[in-house]
């Protein structure tokens, strides 16, 4: 079996279960992350740099939930209306497909943090997810995300639902995973 098929089927797995695992926290924890959406991050060479951080599995441009996501976040001002409105749209329709989400993963850091300039820095991390019984290891290329990029937009909307205090000044940035490098436990195709 040729590398390119296999890891194509690993990001479909990985995708897949981070939907059901987004789904799930959205419909049974009132959107707190659950551990497979708050991965370890290591350096390239192993070393911790964070127990964790909360990422957010962003849709492909064209499927984009940022003006939805603007829309609810400027209705109104009652935090607990505008999270009440934003679980049901992330429950019922945001992660219902997994085909609509490309394998980027954001994370959102403070201006001025000193991971999130570590990262940018080196331009490749490793995320490690785990939850239940399924682990992923992810290395990724990491950027910082523009000011006119859609996958910013859709990250920084998404988190003013639930923080309606989001400085727009914050720093975000995008993990895409390298493939062929990535690892699961279990393997989709069975294998150790």
């Amino acid at each position: 079996m040729t590398p390119a098929p296999r890891a194509e089927r690993l990001r479909g797995h990985f995708v897949g279960w981070q939907c059901r695992i987004r789904a799930d926290a959205m419909r049974r924890r009132s959107g707190q992350p659950s551990p497979g959406m708050r991965p370890q991050v290591l350096s390239a060479s192993g070393e911790e740099l964070a127990p964790a951080m909360t990422t957010l599995l962003v849709r492909r441009e064209a499927e984009s939930f940022a003006p939805e996501f603007r829309h609810l976040a400027r209705r109104t001002h009652d935090p607990r209306d505008r999270r009440e409105a934003a679980l049901a749209l992330l429950a019922e329709r945001y992660y219902q497909h997994a085909r609509d989400f490309n394998d980027v993963l954001t994370a959102t850091f403070a201006a001025g943090s000193a991971l999130a300039a570590d990262l940018e820095r080196e331009g490749r991390c490793v995320l490690a997810f785990a939850q239940d019984s399924q682990r992923y290891e992810l290395t990724c290329t990491v950027a910082l995300l523009g000011t006119h990029d859609p996958r910013r937009d859709e990250t920084w909307w998404h988190n003013a639902l639930f923080n309606p205090q989001l400085p727009p000044d914050v720093s975000i940035l995008a993990f895409t995973p390298r493939w062929l490098e990535a690892s699961a436990d279990p393997d989709p195709d069975g294998r150790r």
